[in-house]
């Protein structure tokens, strides 16, 4: 006679709810979903010691009918499917059939319930998944489920469950989840008698996370709004500021399923990059619509996972969602987008034509470059930086004579204008000193034209040029430097405190980012060549990214045994250690984890532009300040650096006036 034998009905119901029930917060999890499937608005849950001892879920949904209490109880059940084929098209969070018959298995359960269509309700009392007793009872219309004694019948299982407080915990994860998810849909759960999660039901998801997390992720978080080949992105993404070291903090559903997928994860972290400082993780509630017949829900038995159609539409569409969501709030918030704008728009006037259709050039003398201790040259011909055409120091001006209102009127020679220090010459000429020029300058003065076109020097360090003779608005004014590290600028009712090596540190990764992808390369060769030892591996990471040294401007032979020589490195400064960046960026190459070639080349970059931009507690001079903001407020993402740390630091008046007891 063989081994195999058929199990009893009873032990096939208790191996299909360890499948669909590994702890109360499974409970929880099966029969709220079945409350959303129910079309309920309002659903309470209610435990005692972790939910082991009791759990009670109560909705306003439509309701059983009386016709299919026993049926409700059998496995594989259910009136969300009918046949194969509804299985392409899901929409509900339920369609197995297990979820109450897995419950009734291991436990003592009292379903309470009234159809919407009947006057009288139903009552039934379930143990080891027998039906005990169904009775008629008075109830509203909706569900009330009370389960007790979880694994009472499964000690193999129970013993396994964790402390009281801990599983009382993953049922809030779960009631968390499911609020995010449904937000118009009211949401209480009660712990041992005390209220621990209530959300409104509002229908906005703003509301829903201000119920859960409180006030200061709320006031943090911004829209996602996003459409891409049929697939919609929903919900909200945090700021930097409130961003975790885990993912504790990142919810992501489709078609408001929670699921767990490392391809939305990718998506969100490449959409992070750069904005969010490295190994943080952005709080985000995400929910992705898609046409049902483009996954696959039934692939995992608590339906965590899903599978996707096509993968790389999915990708791109969270990816764009995010990044545009980031991109615009920091854009709507940067103290430097107006700034820029006045700098396009001035770009756009400077064409003005006087007399024979020569330009103005406007270009302020101290923006030419960085100096001394900022190690590189800012080239404003670079087309990666430069927003505005260069200031030409050609011929100075030869007549002018001063007005009453402290303007100098000039008179143009060759029709060009030129704005230069060397017009201390013609100033001995008419006897205006030296002290009196200066002051006529700084405090904006007007430069009149024959053809009355004004220039503004503000106390940006750039004109502005206006044909209808009115003074564009100052764009910032400079305060000063403090710690010799932080820059201090004002623009309108606020202070900003700028981090002289993170704004330096973004500047030169666009500038090296756009060196390294463009064809001519641009390497400064040593007079004396640096040689560094290496270990087998190091010099292993080094020959498999050859091809990025080079490209960033490095010069390296191999020079014998584990050493390898150095005869030109990038051109990016002067005064750096290009032995120890050379380390350094090894060590970025070995600790980076194994992703595509663009992540290791963003590292690459990003530690090159950190190893050589100016550092903190590094004294620059008040034109390296400026021209260190001016060059700042041109790039397209100035907001961070390349680690994710912000530039700027914003203080209004108000809060200042706060602390000095004014308001």
């Amino acid at each position: 006679m063989g081994d195999i034998v058929l199990l009893d009905e009873h032990t096939i119901n208790k191996i299909a709810a360890g499948e669909v029930v590994d702890r109360p917060a499974s409970i929880v999890k099966e029969l709220v979903e079945n409350s959303i499937d129910a079309g309920a608005t309002s659903v309470s849950v209610e435990i005692k010691k972790g939910g082991i001892s009791y759990i009670k879920i109560m909705d306003n949904g439509i309701g059983f009918h009386s016709d299919d209490i026993e049926m409700a109880f059998e496995r594989h059940a259910t009136s969300k499917i009918r046949k194969e084929e509804d299985l392409l098209t899901i929409t509900s969070m339920g369609f197995r059939g297990e979820a109450l018959a897995s419950v009734a298995a291991i436990s003592k359960v009292t379903l309470t319930t009234r159809n919407k269509d009947e006057e009288i309700g139903t009552k039934a009392l379930v143990a080891s998944g027998k039906i005990e007793e169904i009775t008629q009872t008075a109830y509203n219309q909706g569900t009330k489920i009370e389960i007790r004694d979880v694994f009472y019948n499964v000690p193999a299982r129970f013993k396994f469950l964790k402390k009281d407080y801990t599983e009382a915990g993953y049922i809030e994860d779960v009631i968390i989840r499911i609020a995010l998810s449904n937000p118009h849909i009211s949401f209480k759960y009660i712990n041992n008698g005390k209220i621990t999660v209530q959300t409104s039901g509002k229908g906005d998801l703003r509301s829903t996370i201000y119920d859960i997390f409180g006030k200061d992720i709320y006031q943090n978080v911004i829209p996602v709004e996003y459409e891409l080949n049929g697939i919609k992105v929903c919900g909200m993404i945090g700021l930097p500021v409130i961003s975790r070291s885990t993912r504790m903090h990142q919810f992501t559903f489709v078609n408001s399923r929670y699921i767990k997928d490392k391809t939305i994860n990718s998506a969100i972290d490449k959409a992070c990059s750069e904005k969010y400082a490295i190994n943080k993780f952005a709080f985000v509630v995400l929910n992705i619509k898609i046409n049902p017949s483009h996954i696959d829900v039934n692939v995992h038995p608590a339906k965590l996972e899903i599978k996707f159609e096509n993968e790389t539409e999915i990708f791109q569409a969270i990816y764009a969602a995010v990044r545009t969501a980031i991109e615009k709030k920091q854009t709507e918030d940067s103290p430097f987008t107006n700034i820029k704008k006045d700098i396009n728009e001035s770009k756009e006037n400077s064409n003005v034509i006087l007399n024979n259709n020569v330009p103005i050039s406007k270009e302020p003398a101290e923006l030419k470059r960085f100096e001394s201790k900022i190690s590189t040259p800012i080239s404003y011909n670079n087309p990666m930086t430069s927003s505005v055409p260069s200031l030409k120091l050609e011929e100075p001006i030869t007549k002018y004579e001063v007005s009453n209102s402290n303007n100098l009127e000039k008179v143009l020679e060759n029709n060009q204008i030129n704005i230069s220090g060397e017009i201390k010459k013609e100033n001995e000429k008419t006897g205006i000193n030296e002290e009196q020029e200066s002051k006529n300058i700084v405090d904006n003065s007007v430069i009149n034209t024959s053809e009355q076109v004004k220039i503004n020097y503000n106390e940006t360090n750039v004109l502005t040029v206006n044909a209808e003779n009115h003074v564009e608005p100052i764009m910032y004014k400079y305060i000063g430097q403090v710690f010799d590290t932080y820059i201090i600028i004002q623009i309108d009712q606020k202070m900003y405190i700028i981090d002289q090596h993170a704004a330096h540190e973004r500047l030169l990764y666009e500038q090296i980012k756009s060196s390294y992808y463009a064809k001519d390369k641009q390497s400064q060769l040593l007079l004396i060549p640096i040689l560094v030892e290496l270990t087998f591996k190091e010099k292993s990471v080094v020959t498999e990214n050859m091809d990025m040294f080079e490209k960033s401007g490095f010069v390296i032979e191999d020079f014998g045994d584990n050493t390898v020589k150095i005869s030109g490195v990038p051109n990016i400064g002067y005064d750096i250690d290009y032995k120890s960046m050379f380390k350094d960026i090894i060590d970025e190459l070995l600790g980076a984890p194994r992703t595509e070639k663009s992540d290791k080349e963003f590292r690459f970059l990003a530690t090159l532009a950190c190893k050589a931009a100016v550092k903190g507690n590094m004294k620059l001079d008040e034109k390296e300040q400026r021209a260190l903001i001016s060059e700042m407020v041109k790039l397209d993402r100035p907001f961070t650096c390349p680690h994710g740390r912000p530039t700027a630091y914003e203080i209004t008046k108000y809060e200042i006036e706060r602390r000095f007891l004014r308001k």
